[in-house]
């Protein structure tokens, strides 16, 4: 017969181990997630790294702009897809950022509050996910190293939080097109500069004139609506026979298009064409073709004045 003690004992024992056994069956927390900016290319998917289309299949949350969700369609389907710029990106019809020096100062400054709080809010909503372990991928065409609202999208997340996938550019695309290196025609520098940056304030023309003091390549991201204005600007400090070129569509097989000219023509050149947004302007040597650099073949004198014996190093 068995004694009230060892009764208690056992009583005890079976609750220990059931409890030890809710405790070890309870689920682990989830493994922090991770927010990916993921540079696609240009034209699709064929332009995509490895990395950037195995983070897109991984992916639980993809967001992107509907025209690129067009180009990548066959590698979405199935998968969840949202456009995160429709409501924080523009305001009636027109891209929030362009509408503010048109603006009254407390105009200027409530519509960029909104924005500012609209933003947050998206933001808290993703973290929320990550918090879950989710995986979320926002698509950005091109190289987001190089021009990317997905920065400003970005605020508010930690950097341990965050991983960058870059992509090929704009630029690397333009120069394949035209078959020139960017650092050809015996170029010192090259700028890359947006439309809306070249102008400088007060002094419309300091970048135009700056450039022409040293021998470069120019890129302007960006600039289609404003290339009359930047291409005058450059002609008033630099040769006319500069080559110049527009490359519009840039890897898209059945859509590129390239405009070459000069400082003199290329605004004639470019009357016809409608295309405001997906263009770069290229300006410099590089254009004419990678002529082996001058320092090279020529090497300076040393400082003592000696020229080098031939055939000395």
């Amino acid at each position: 017969m068995m004694t009230k003690w060892k009764l208690l004992r056992l009583l005890l024992a079976t609750g220990l181990c059931l409890v030890g056994g809710a405790f070890t069956g309870m689920a682990a927390p989830p493994a922090p997630g991770k927010f990916y900016l993921v540079g696609t290319g240009p034209a699709g998917p064929e332009h995509a790294t490895l990395k950037a289309m195995d983070t897109i299949n991984k992916a639980d949350l993809i967001l992107c702009h509907p025209e690129l969700q067009k180009l990548f369609q066959s590698c979405l389907n199935g998968k969840k897809v949202e456009d995160p710029w429709k409501e924080l990106w523009w305001h009636q019809g027109k891209m929030w950022v362009m509408l503010l020096p048109n603006l009254p100062p407390e105009e200027r400054r409530a519509l960029v509050e909104e924005k500012m709080r609209q933003r947050d809010k998206f933001v808290q909503r993703v973290k929320g996910l990550l918090d879950q372990g989710k995986k979320v991928a926002l698509l950005d065409g091109g190289d987001p190293t190089v021009y990317s609202r997905a920065y400003w999208l970005m605020e508010g997340l930690n950097d341990d939080r965050v991983e960058i996938i870059p992509g090929v550019g704009a630029l690397s695309a333009c120069m394949a097109a035209l078959k020139r290196p960017s650092t050809g025609g015996e170029a010192r520098f090259m700028s890359q500069t947006a439309g809306y940056c070249f102008f400088g304030q007060p002094d419309r023309d300091d970048l135009a004139r700056d450039f022409a003091r040293i021998s470069g390549t120019l890129v302007v991201y960006a600039g289609l609506k404003e290339a009359n204005d930047i291409f005058t600007a450059l002609k008033k400090h630099n040769p006319e026979e500069l080559p110049a070129a527009v490359v519009f569509f840039a890897g898209y097989p059945d859509k590129e298009k390239i405009v070459k000219g000069t400082l003199k023509n290329i605004q004639e050149k470019l009357a016809a064409e409608k295309e405001e947004f997906m263009g770069l302007i290229i300006v410099g040597r590089c254009l004419d073709g990678a002529r082996f650099p001058r320092s090279v073949l020529n090497p300076p004198e040393r400082s003592s004045g000696e020229k080098p014996n031939k055939g000395q190093p």
